[in-house]
């Protein structure tokens, strides 16, 4: 193999323990150690770290979840620290809150690195709409919430 024909890794290096933080953020453990394209970064841990309204991906709103559906969204850090999100397509869930067909991943930015992603699920007790990087990330009634930490996209869609 001819190494410098070989492809720049975007990876991230740690596990990050992403979660939720307060409200709409989102936080990490210890330091985050990740490359861009083959270049190193690292990115203290984030304490309540706001999460983005626009989506990295297509640089509009993040579309709203509606009662029984879901999708993934992508977090992210590009090269200054800076979090990034990626929300996949929604997807209906069956009458056990389970997915129809398993969410895909979104197209994410060469310039975001992945460190994890949430699956979310508005269930049928949904009372209103969900906008990720506007409601909350924790204790809203008929949400739910699964986070999940990558070194690299998983080879299928995941579902929980």
């Amino acid at each position: 193999m001819d190494f410098l024909q070989a492809i720049p890794i975007t990876q991230c290096m740690s596990k990050v323990a992403l979660a939720a933080g307060t409200t709409t953020t989102i936080s990490t453990t210890g330091t985050t150690v990740f490359a861009i394209r083959g270049k190193a970064y690292s990115k203290t841990a984030i304490t309540n770290g706001a999460t983005p309204t626009t989506d990295a991906t297509t640089g509009l709103a993040f579309p709203s979840l509606t009662a029984n559906n879901g999708c993934v969204v992508v977090i992210g850090l590009d090269s200054a620290g800076n979090i990034k999100a990626s929300q996949g397509g929604i997807i209906g869930l069956d009458v056990a809150g389970l997915f129809i067909s398993a969410p895909q991943f979104p197209m994410v930015p060469d310039t975001m690195c992945p460190i994890g992603y949430i699956v979310l699920k508005a269930g049928s007790t949904l009372a209103s709409t969900w906008t990720f990087g506007t409601n909350n990330l924790s204790s809203v009634t008929g949400m739910s919430y699964a986070f999940v930490d990558v070194i690299g996209f998983p080879d299928r869609p995941q579902v929980s």
